[in-house]
């Protein structure tokens, strides 16, 4: 018998773990969909938890100096984060208390008495490089931004940070705290900026595709004149993360290997980890320990060691004991790949249920990342286990649009290339219905944000193929996605979608409010009212478009929800309807 399905959301996951001053201890994030701070000794031993908000602390960073942390929390999902600063004493108070604007923390300064962040109270639409003294309070803005801008690092009397105008283009900067003058790193065209941080020895070092490189690797960069010179690179593959032990000796990489994760440290594989995910690199003050996060599709995510060449995870409580979940029961992914419409090779991941196959074969779900830049990896994924344990089959398609496959892949359905990435999920489609197992009748879809416009482009365009399908806070119409999205996303977004009186002729093709008439797949739609990205507007539109017209669609509205269904009530009224909806018109 399959579990209830509410019973997956609560299978918990520790992450970003940060060692305290002394190195004793490790601070961290614990729970499931609000996790809150934790701190526990290095064997895993003495667990606390630090502060209890009734939402999701989505930031902890603690102080070079001290134990002292700064914690990023914002209400009902709106990512209007504000700061609250964790003291020695363990109390904790709030930093900034100005519910409409977004505080993105970026760096300590070195001696501990301020922050450097970005925040966009003077103008919704642009972030603008703030200084902020932690005793007085006061703030000081150092440079006005334009758009989405992030601090990525604080060395002595200078600030490092990035303009992000698109997925695909950023630009590096410099600014001296004391003067206010801001340089920007010199770059021969669109070039791409991630993890950047000052090294001990002053220098910038980060993560880059700087001089036309396809993928991501670990560079210094000589910010007077832009030259590189590379620390590490990957072949075929992109670095995603990287930490510099305090020693100014050992790095520890993380590359992305078709979405698995490998870790190296000074070169060397890091073996015995879980296939999948590692992230949240953390040395320990005297650099001899690593820290990290390590997950697969059947290993919740948690903190283990590296130390003298050995890697092991720390004990805790078991995540799914509280869910009544074995290990067992869950099933591992396979990495799989199918040719599109040009010859192009699409990536993906593909799993069988335990259960016994029906006689015509097994359901199945195409599950749609959103983005488009961004990547469905190895990882611990309650939800598709919950649709694999209640029968059903899933492929995670990674179509052209999605990272880790370099910039090309990244760039391949921009604008007026959008359609293409459409084609590559309907011969996903095919792929699946073409297996053995599966039974090409009851094949169904289901995508969030980005992924959720690819569902109703999906069931509009290509209406023949989906017998069911779910939709998450998905884009109906681009026009009014970008007339109403958070100001400061608005260009961002269109440099990859396309522009409104531009574009025009692109949206009215490939927008889903345009084609409502020819769905014939029953629709699940899925909306919290306090999204900033993609506004419920959205989802509105096409619900009452699909019940003018009498067809089938049922529609879970979220009060206190943003991009996305975190609360546990929330999140087990989601799982519920999913594998109603799904059992209901494919089972």
């Amino acid at each position: 018998m399959p579990h209830s399905p509410d019973s997956w959301t609560r299978i918990g996951a520790y992450t970003s773990p940060s060692f305290s001053k002394d190195g004793t201890q490790l601070f961290h994030m614990r729970g499931a969909g609000l996790p809150q701070p934790w701190v526990m000794d290095i064997d895993g031993g003495n667990a606390r938890q630090i502060a209890d908000f009734d939402e999701k602390v989505a930031l902890l960073r603690r102080s070079p100096v001290d134990d002292r942390a700064i914690l990023g929390v914002d209400a009902g999902g709106d990512e209007r984060q504000q700061f609250h600063l964790m003291e020695l004493d363990g109390s904790v108070r709030a930093l900034t208390e100005a519910p409409d604007v977004i505080h993105d923390f970026g760096a300590w300064s070195p001696d501990g008495t301020r922050i450097a962040y970005t925040a966009n109270d003077r103008d919704e639409r642009s972030f603008d490089v703030l200084v902020r003294e932690l005793s007085t309070g006061a703030v000081t803005q150092l440079r006005e931004g334009l758009g989405q801008v992030s601090v990525c690092g604080w060395n002595g009397d200078r600030i490092a940070f990035i303009t992000d105008f698109s997925s695909s283009d950023q630009s590096l900067w410099v600014i001296d705290v004391t003067t206010g003058e801001a340089s920007a790193v010199p770059a021969p065209g669109p070039t791409r900026y991630a993890s950047i941080r000052f090294t001990p020895d002053g220098a910038l070092m980060g993560l880059t595709d700087h001089g036309g490189c396809d993928f991501m690797r670990l560079c210094r960069i000589d910010a007077r004149n832009g030259g590189v010179s590379v620390v590490h690179d990957a072949p075929e593959r992109d670095v995603e993360a990287w930490s510099q032990a305090p020693n100014r000796g050992r790095i520890a990489v993380i590359e992305n290997d078709r979405g698995y994760a490998m870790l190296k440290v000074d070169g060397e594989v890091v073996e015995g980890l879980p296939p999948g995910i590692v992230a949240d690199l953390a040395w320990s003050p005297d650099g001899g320990t690593l820290a990290f996060t390590a997950q697969s599709p059947i290993d919740p995510a948690g903190i283990w060691l590296w130390k003298d060449g050995e890697a092991a995870p720390l004990l805790r409580p078991d995540p799914q004991a509280e869910a009544g979940i074995g290990r067992a029961e869950m099933v591992a992914y396979q990495l799989v790949m199918w040719p599109a419409e040009d010859g192009r090779m699409i990536p993906g991941w593909f799993a069988l249920p335990r259960t016994p196959k029906p006689a015509t074969g097994y359901p199945s779900v195409v599950w749609v990342h959103g983005g488009p830049a961004s990547q469905t990896r190895a990882n611990f994924r309650a939800d598709t286990q919950m649709l694999l344990d209640q029968g059903f089959a899933v492929l995670l398609p990674n179509v052209r649009g999605s990272t880790g496959y370099g910039r090309s892949f990244m760039e391949s359905d921009d604008v007026a290339l959008r359609p293409a990435a459409l084609s590559d999920l309907a011969h996903g489609r095919h792929w699946l219905a073409a297996q053995p197992d599966i039974d090409a009748a009851r094949i169904g879809v289901m995508g969030q944000s980005y992924g959720g416009w690819m569902v109703l482009a999906a069931i509009t365009l290509y209406p023949e193929l989906w017998a069911a399908a779910v939709n998450y806070y998905g884009i109906a119409d681009f026009v009014t996605l970008l007339e109403r999205t958070g100001p400061w996303r608005r260009d961002h977004r269109a440099r990859e979608y396309g522009f409104p009186g531009v574009d025009d002729e692109l949206f009215s093709r490939i927008s889903p409010i345009h084609h409502v008439g020819w769905v014939t797949a029953p629709l699940l739609v899925a909306h919290g009212n306090r999204d900033p990205r993609v506004p419920k507007h959205e989802s509105d539109q096409f619900v009452a478009a699909m019940q003018e017209r009498q067809l089938k669609v049922r529609y879970e509205e979220f009060d206190y929800a943003g991009h996305g269904f975190i609360r546990p009530d929330h999140r087990k009224r989601i799982f519920m309807a999913v594998a109603e909806h799904f059992t209901t018109h494919l089972a």
